[in-house]
């Protein structure tokens, strides 16, 4: 998993059915409260695996992007070691 200072943004986001969702840094959503209104809405994404419930996750860990894949959910920018 990726590193992570205290204070530090980690530009991940689980929705409500624990999908993860990244994010560069730049459209990582800024407040907790608008990312939870936009992805941990059960209504919108569904509970969670195994009836969990909502599985909403803001600012979490992730694997350090310019070893993977990664694309923004936002803009599709590839998502490099700058965005960690």
């Amino acid at each position: 998993m990726g590193t992570q200072g205290e204070g530090e943004i980690m530009p991940r986001i689980y929705n409500s059915a624990s999908d993860p969702i990244d994010f560069c840094k730049r459209c990582f959503p800024k407040s907790e409260a608008n990312a939870e209104k936009q992805y941990g809405d059960v209504s919108k994404t569904g509970d969670g695996p195994d009836g969990r419930g909502n599985c909403f996750g803001y600012n979490e860990e992730h694997p350090p992007y310019e070893e993977c894949d990664y694309n923004c959910e936002k803009c599709n920018k590839t998502l490099t070691e700058n965005d960690n």
